[in-house]
Formats: C-alpha cells, structure tokens, sequence
C-alpha cells in the first residue's frame, strides 16, 4: 500500500480540534474550490459508525465515494476507510496532538491503494501522490485560518443567524463557515428546505414571526448582474431584486419580537461609479451610473432598520475570487488555454478580496463591527492588465492577449462599460479600522490557494 503523511500546527487545543472537525459546516469547509463533489448522504459525524456518501464528478464522469468512521478517541483521532469508491483500499486517520497549552499538532495520515494493482500504481501512483499534497496542503491551511478564527473569538455568544442567498455562491461558503465556528444557521429561501425560513420577496411574502429567535439576518439575495445582456427590463429587474427584497426583510424585522442584534446588508464598490486612479474609502460619496444608483439605493433602504436593530453594516463587496465559482470561475477556460489577458487598455483598476476573506470579514463584523458601510476588498487592488499577468503566472501560462473595449461592448453591451471596463480602486479603511487583519491579502497568494498551487 501506498502511504502519505501531513502534519500541520493548529493554534488551539487538541480537544478544540477535534470537535471542530466534528460541527456541521467543517467537512464543506475541507472541499477544495477546484473539486467538485456533492454530499448525497451522511449519518452522524466523526464518532464511530458515521458515514458519509458522496459524488465525485471530474472531467465529466461522476464517482461515489461511501467511507465510515471505523476507530477513533474522542478527541484525539478518528478513522475513516473508505467502504466503496475510487481507490482499491483507503484508511484515512485523522490524529490531534498537543504541542502546549495554546497549540496542538494536527496529523492527516492515509495509506491506500489503487485499483489494478501495480499496473494501477505504474500509471496512476504520481499523479495521486501529488494530487494528495495539493489537496491536504488547501485543508490545512482552512483549518488553521478556521481555528484562528475560533480562537479570536472564543469568548465571544455564539449567533442564530439567518441568511438570504445561503444556498449561492458567496452565501452557501459563509453558512458552513458560520456552521463550524458553532453558530446556528438557517437560510431565508424561496424552497425553504428543512430548518429554513420561506419567504416570496417577488409577491412581498414573509412571516415576521419566522424571523423570532435570530441574532443577525444577513441579506446577500439578489439577481445575477452578468447573467445576460443588460436591457431596461434586466436592469428593473437588477434594481427590484435587491431593494423590494431589503424593504419587505427590514419591515419584517420591525415586527420582531425581539430585535436582531445585527442586519447585514450585501452592497458593492460599484456605489463609487468609474473612479480613474482615484483611491477611494468609505467615507468618499456615491458615483455615477447605473449600479452605483442600485447600490446607493439598496444601503438607503437597508438604513431604515437601524430604527429597531442595534447595528445595521452594509458590506460594498469587490470581485471575490474562488474557483468554485464567480469571476474567476470564468476567467479560468480562457487563461488555461494561454488565451488569458486584458480587457480595453488594461488600466482600470480592480477591487478584489479572496473568498476566504469575505467569509472571515463578515463573521468578524457580525460579533464586533459598529454600524455602517465597509469596503469588502483586499488592501491591494490591481490594475486589469497586472491581475491578467497574476493570474497566467500562477497558472503557468501566457497572458498576451487583450480584448479591445469596442469588442467588448458589442458582445456583452453595457455590462461591460460597468462591469469589466470601469475602474474602482477601492481601499478596505473601514475593515482596517476595526481590527480586521487580512489572511490574503495579495493577489498571487490568494489565486495559489484557490488553485491548489504552490
């Protein structure tokens, strides 16, 4: 059989460690970005008999993988052996040590082997191997930066926290986060699932009473900006989704019984408009356009809630970069290929955060933020043309090509004057300010990791 081994320091005790691993949340933590795997199924956590099925898919083809815990040590290791699934064997042993009182050693150990015996490992065995580092190399580092987290903020309530959009991109990400950091979650959907809220903001449906018993109500719902071209019709539709939306969720809140300790209002740095070279911070004013209006709209509106909630922050969110979806999702085909580049004259700026960040952002706002507008964005935007050039390098490819503007606009039309050609170079001062202290806070960093790149 073959082995591997990756021993990792956690900053927290091994018994946080272990429960950690066990909360709803920390399994879709550990999913790479670049994988794409669904959970069909899954009884109990890391105690023994748990098991989990889940499904594969690469390159098209889908794979169930069936594992259960078979040994553990309540917080000290479990065991997981795979019952059906890729591999011919696979025992994987996840082990917590103590180093001192403030950290403690976390160990991944998995020997398994492949089918079709040596013939299997002949083919197969390197590109295993080194598909194992690159995946392990991602969970511990989410691990460490989630357990950081945990111990920043140990001492401080754990939320019931409702989400609109909790089951998209950015939304669905943030929810097992939360999850794992032991807070409670329920989305606020349209196809309530078990343990959620309905609602029908189209026809200006919701329950206030539905909404008693949450500490913070995070709004991120609203349609896709790129999703087709822009018309009239698209863009009414843009400006609805998001303000109808917030009025009908913040006179809902009104009539709580109790208030929510915190409402969490989704914005972005389009509300500066086309800003040039321009560096600009919360404090600076609204800009022109189209979304820049949606914006200055939807955080007015959101606004009114601070008549009955404690705080209300509205969070002017950059492009946020995962390759599990969103911007860079669709930048990869083109970039991959070595056909990767720039848009018009490649010197708009562009505001961007890693995921991870925007996660831990929220979460640091939701339990200590004071009220207001916060600049979602890393502390180092980066022009168009050198975000293209961060991008192939990280990939290994070229990155040569440019896509004029007029092209652009006849392709996509008006989104891509606002959207892709517009320049925003935005700083996080708010975010700063209040203690925030970024995890990735370059571009190149951030795109490794979302990558599975060393």
């Amino acid at each position: 059989m073959a082995q591997y081994q990756k021993t990792t320091t956690i900053p927290c005790a091994a018994e946080e460690l272990y429960r950690w691993h066990g909360r709803d949340g920390a399994f879709e933590r550990l999913i790479p970005p670049w994988q794409s795997m669904d959970i069909v199924s899954r009884k109990g956590g890391i105690e023994k008999g748990a098991n989990i099925h889940i499904r594969l898919k690469r390159l098209g083809i889908s794979t169930d993988w069936v594992a259960q815990i078979t040994d553990g040590l309540e917080g000290s290791f479990f065991v997981d052996s795979q019952l059906k699934g890729p591999f011919a064997e696979w025992i994987h042993r996840h082990e917590f040590s103590e180093v001192d009182s403030h950290q403690c050693r976390l160990t991944d150990s998995i020997d398994y082997s492949l089918p079709a015996g040596k013939l299997g490992a002949l083919f197969g065995g390197r590109f295993v191997a080194s598909d194992l580092e690159r995946v392990f190399r991602y969970r511990h580092e989410i691990t460490r930066s989630d357990l950081t987290a945990w111990n920043a903020f140990r001492t401080y309530p754990r939320f019931n926290v409702l989400i609109s959009g909790g089951y998209g991109f950015i939304g669905s990400r943030l929810a097992d986060f939360l999850k794992a950091q032991g807070h409670s979650v329920s989305v606020l959907s349209r196809n309530p699932r078990q343990g959620d809220v309905g609602w029908d903001p189209e026809n200006g449906s919701i329950d206030s009473k539905d909404l008693n018993g949450f500490d913070a109500i995070i709004h991120l719902a609203g349609e896709n900006l790129g999703a087709s071209r822009w018309n009239e019709a698209l863009k009414k539709q843009i400006h609805a989704s998001r303000i109808n939306s917030t009025k009908l969720l913040v006179d809902a809140m009104e009539k709580m019984d109790r208030p929510a300790k915190v409402f969490i209002s989704g914005s972005a740095v389009g509300y500066y408009g086309d800003c040039g070279d321009r560096l600009v911070n919360e404090a600076d004013g609204s800009g022109d356009g189209f979304l820049a209006e949606v914006c200055k709209d939807w955080e007015a509106e959101a606004s009114l809630g601070s008549g009955f909630v404690d705080r209300v922050i509205c969070l002017r969110t950059g492009i946020v970069l995962d390759a599990g979806d969103g911007a860079l999702r669709k930048m990869l085909p083109p970039f991959k290929l070595g056909l990767g580049g720039s848009f018009g004259s490649g010197e708009q700026w562009m505001s961007w955060i890693a995921l991870e960040d925007w996660i831990a952002a929220v979460h640091h706002l939701m339990l200590k933020g004071e009220s207001g507008a916060y600049n979602l964005v890393s502390p180092n935007p980066e022009r168009n043309k050198s975000f293209g050039k961060t991008l192939a390098s990280v990939l290994r490819r070229p990155a040569f090509f440019n896509v004029p503007a007029p092209v652009l606009k006849a392709a996509i039309g008006e989104f891509a004057d606002e959207g892709l050609l517009s320049s925003c170079r935005a700083e996080p001062k708010g975010l700063t300010d209040a203690g925030y202290r970024f995890l990735y806070p370059k571009l190149g960093d951030a795109l490794k990791l979302v990558l599975g790149q060393s």
